[in-house]
């Protein structure tokens, strides 16, 4: 129950929050959402990559709000579990552990390539030493035969010759072999050990838990249990998001009137703790594939029965860290129903590939409460005086920074950054968006990949976080914010109810002449009479509307905030 200075959860302003993916950089997230819930009662809660790890511990804790102990009191203790145990909880494969190492190695080196092929060499002696062993020889059989400087030297230049290859080889084979079979990802996520310590997987399963206040050996927390929160609190939605690259295409999680996908237990036991795993071929229906495939199958979980954590971990696959998650679907788009009836491996990767920063989470034409977002930027000291901002102009025309690259490497990154990115990008520059988005700015060597960050370095981004909260929940001024959502909704409206109109009855072709002469046996999609002439109603109303709004003076031509807006149909994901 709510302690006595603090007010019922349905007493509370509710707001969403938003926040983005970083990898690391999600250490930000904690005592922000401590924050921000000091005032507010979290309703939609959203995030990608990291920041679906916060989105989940964020629901748990809102979940778990009013049991002592739980709730938000859960998530403050995070940054200090954090600190120290970061590495630790990023366990490769032990197949994978050379290679590993030498990411490590290019993290802490800084620049310093000895350190780079020290590890190498450590990591794959056995293929070093196999490497050396030639020019070792030949070396050998100089020394004893006294064949001369020129024979020892063309020893020694072999045994590099052999090293050289033999590491590259070693290499070659750890990425196009052992990489891919661990679905590209050096670490699955789970302890790889009994002596280890927990996995981020391990261990963001066991933080939902606490957070929801459930006890120990309960079945893990489900987005149907958001539903339904305990003590009659409001419901909670929580949203992320996940790319699945055999279909080239995003999905929102959980996945809504869609029973596609299956999972193979023993790809899943992997990558999800065994109380998972437990829980899932308990309340999964099992599945027989027609053609017979090898191995059990089950059907994806609905909404009610997916965990938190099964959700979290398919947005956090980042490429290349974290193994993908595996699912099976059949492609009815082949023309042989032998070849349709086989299941099709389906690989699910980082969130952060289709939306980094899904501003659009949960908006609305008309807002009533706050969608927070929280973003993180790089640093640039010409650009970047405050570690943790939020705008506070209303003035419209905001661009977007410009950007130096430099290199083919740079060259390639900007060019995936681009096709990914644009749409979050310009999204967070409208009004009625870019002043409810704190902006967190780090350095080159704080959050991201830098998996070696000290504890220190750990508590300043978590520090950043506090004061990202604090700036949402005391600063943001939510009637100017709902005054210029209002500005850009009728511009918007306006706009497109003059198309209607346009389109209707002012151009060659008129549409309310096609509709009036195809809509009683249209060739799909058949409507009764009743349904067809309400329709047809509607129809005429809107162009009707469209002429009024239409006369000068336009709401258009009014003091509205820029850049203009789009309206349009596109697919839910």
């Amino acid at each position: 129950m709510p302690t006595p200075d603090q007010p019922s959860p349905t007493a509370m302003p509710t707001c969403d929050i938003v926040m983005k993916g970083g990898i690391t950089s999600g250490v930000v997230y904690p005592l922000a959402l401590v924050e921000l819930a000091k005032k507010y009662r979290f309703s939609n809660i959203g995030g990608t990559s990291a920041g679906a790890i916060a989105a989940a511990a964020a629901a748990a804790g809102e979940y778990g709000r009013q049991t002592p102990g739980a709730g938000f009191a859960r998530l403050a203790k995070i940054p200090a579990e954090v600190g120290p145990d970061l590495l630790s909880m990023f366990q490769p494969t032990p197949a994978l552990r050379p290679l590993f190492e030498i990411f490590l190695a290019t993290l802490k080196a800084k620049g310093r390539i000895s350190a780079v092929i020290m590890a190498a060499l450590i990591g794959y002696w056995p293929s070093a030493l196999l490497g050396l062993l030639p020019g070792a020889a030949v070396l050998t059989l100089a020394v004893w035969s006294g064949g001369g400087l020129g024979f020892a030297a063309f020893g020694l230049l072999l045994a590099l010759v052999g090293l050289v290859v033999a590491i590259l080889r070693r290499l070659l084979r750890a990425a196009n072999t052992e990489l891919v079979a661990n679905d590209f990802g050096l670490c699955p996520g789970i302890r790889q050990s009994r002596s280890a310590p927990e996995g981020f997987t391990d261990w963001l399963a066991r933080v939902i838990e606490e957070a929801a206040g459930r006890p120990p050996g309960s079945p893990p927390l489900t987005f149907g249990d958001l539903a339904t929160p305990p003590n009659g609190a409001p419901a909670i939605r929580l949203a992320m998001i996940t790319t699945s690259l055999m279909e080239e295409r995003p999905y929102t999680l959980p996945l809504e009137h869609d029973h596609r996908f299956v999972f193979r237990k023993d790809e899943w036991a992997k990558i999800f703790p065994a109380s998972i795993m437990e829980f899932l071929v308990r309340v999964c229906d099992p599945l027989d594939p027609p053609a017979e495939e090898p191995g059990e199958y089950f059907k994806f979980p609905d909404p009610a029965r997916l965990p938190l954590i099964v959700g979290a971990r398919m947005s956090l696959s980042f490429p290349g860290l974290i193994a993908g998650v595996p699912l099976w679907r059949n492609d009815f788009t082949l023309v042989e129903e032998a070849e349709r009836n086989k299941l099709r491996r389906c690989l699910f990767s980082d969130g952060g590939l289709s939306s980094n920063f899904p501003i659009h989470f949960f908006d609305h034409l008309l807002p009533n409460s706050p969608t927070f977002a929280i973003s993180l930027d790089d640093y640039d000291p010409k650009r970047n005086r405050d570690s943790v901002w939020l705008p506070q102009s209303a003035r419209s025309g905001i661009a977007l920074p410009v950007l130096p690259f430099s290199g083919l490497g740079g060259f390639l990154t900007r060019l995936l950054f681009s096709a990914k990115d644009w749409q979050d990008n310009l999204q967070s520059t409208l009004p009625g968006y870019r002043e409810r988005i704190a902006h967190v700015v780090l350095k080159p060597d704080e959050g991201g990949l830098n998996l070696t960050m000290d504890a220190k370095t750990v508590q300043k981004l978590v520090g950043y976080g506090e004061q990202a909260g604090v700036l949402l929940r005391d600063k943001f001024d939510l009637d100017g914010h709902r005054w210029r959502r209002f500005l850009v909704a009728m511009a918007r409206m306006e706009q497109t109810l003059d198309e209607v109109a346009t389109a209707y009855d002012q151009v060659p072709g008129k549409f309310g002449d096609f509709l009036a002469a195809y809509s009683p046996n249209p060739s799909s999609y058949k409507q009764n009479a009743a349904e067809a002439a309400e329709m047809l109603k509607r129809g005429a109303e809107l162009a009707a509307m469209g002429k009024r709004w239409g006369v000068p003076p336009t709401i258009r031509d009014g003091n509205i905030p820029s850049p203009p807006t789009n309206l349009r149909v596109t697919p839910k994901y």
